[in-house]
């Protein structure tokens, strides 16, 4: 029986779907707080087997019924399993291979890519992990800049899903919960260009269904994202947890890495540079000149704040405030986002004034 939850792993069930013989395991529960939606776990493998690997990731759906709720809503499974199963074949980057990709219930054994370590999003990134990771995404959204593959993925939603329905009764969901627990620690402006956005975010996507689309990761985070940087690594950058994955304008990855993986000051210093180097690099990978210009990367980038500031709304619900680690990340995604939106005045760009 496919588990439901990581404590439902045994050695038989994964020598069966790994195709070989495992005489035990030694599992540990890992990257808690790191991720909402999912629940993962690293397996150590005792095989008699030499093709068997040594160690495994095994990811399943939370059992929390509000992280399930999101999870039906948002179609997270359907999608990281499609991805797995079309697009990760045609990946320009480092994905880790999935050893086991079922959908109906969902279950995951991924490649472990220890000792390549992930980022620490909390603590924030370095200036060098972040221009790597910018390097990774702007390769990554220049090989899939209209690719036609795009229009063949059934399971991936575009802007014109019907889930961007959701984002509206989920925001008036989690919204009360939201401001009980950020009371008097935002901009109160920023607060209310969320709440006047909100009831304007459907005809918002609908005057962006023509910009040129790629394949958008939907969590390009420090914790999703692996540096193999340690003694004899070979510094190479991976990428992991696709259950976003999305046909939409790229700018939508680069203000989530940069409005909240950064801290304010690392943001405040570098942010200009860091979307003149993912222009820069789109282009080298052959992303057209006229494709996109400096203005339309900075009108995007504002935009895109202040639509990941009302998005919290929903994702307070899946808040699990007995997660330390959970709540910090969190606590650390909405206290940069805010500041981001109120130092560069995003509510002007949609016309909202003070």
């Amino acid at each position: 029986m496919t588990p439901r939850t990581t404590g439902d792993v045994t050695a038989e069930w994964l020598g069966d779907v790994l195709g070989c013989t495992v005489t035990s395991i030694d599992l540990v529960p890992i990257a808690a707080g790191q991720g909402f939606m999912g629940q993962l776990a690293r397996v150590a493998i005792t095989s008699p087997d030499p093709g068997a690997p040594t160690s495994v990731i095994v990811k399943v759906p939370n059992p929390d019924p509000a992280a399930q709720f999101l999870g039906q809503v948002m179609r997270t499974w359907e999608r990281e399993h499609g991805f797995y199963r079309d697009a990760a074949p045609h990946m320009s980057v480092r994905v880790p291979t999935a050893h086991v990709n079922i959908g109906d219930p969902p279950c995951f054994v991924f490649e472990d890519l220890a000792p390549a370590t992930p980022g620490d999003h909390v603590a924030g990134a370095t200036l060098d992990q972040a221009e790597r990771a910018i390097d990774l995404l702007a390769r990554h959204h220049a090989f899939w800049w209209e690719h036609p593959l795009l229009r063949t993925f059934s399971w991936m939603p575009g802007l014109d899903d019907p889930m961007i329905h959701t984002l509206k009764p989920t925001f008036d969901l989690g919204w009360p919960a939201f401001l009980a627990r950020y009371d008097g620690d935002l901009p109160s402006r920023v607060i209310g260009w969320c709440e006047r956005f909100v009831e304007e975010i459907v005809p918002w996507v609908g005057r962006h269904l023509d910009d040129p689309i790629t394949m958008t990761h939907g969590d390009f985070r420090l914790d999703n994202i692996f540096f193999d940087d340690g003694p004899g690594g070979t510094g190479e950058v991976s990428l992991i947890d696709w259950q976003n994955a999305m046909r939409a304008p790229g700018g939508s990855d680069l203000v989530y890495f940069c409005a909240n993986n950064l801290t304010v000051e690392m943001r405040r210093t570098h942010e200009r540079d860091l979307i003149a180097r993912y222009l820069d690099r789109l282009r080298s990978h052959g992303v057209p000149t006229d494709a996109l210009t400096e203005q339309q990367v900075w009108d995007g980038y504002r935009e895109g704040l202040l639509f990941y500031a009302l998005s919290f709304g929903g994702s307070i619900l899946t808040l699990n405030p007995a997660n330390e680690r959970g709540a910090a990340l969190l606590d650390a995604l909405v206290r940069r986002t805010f500041t981001a939106v109120d130092d560069l005045d995003a509510g002007h760009v949609l016309g909202y004034t003070d």
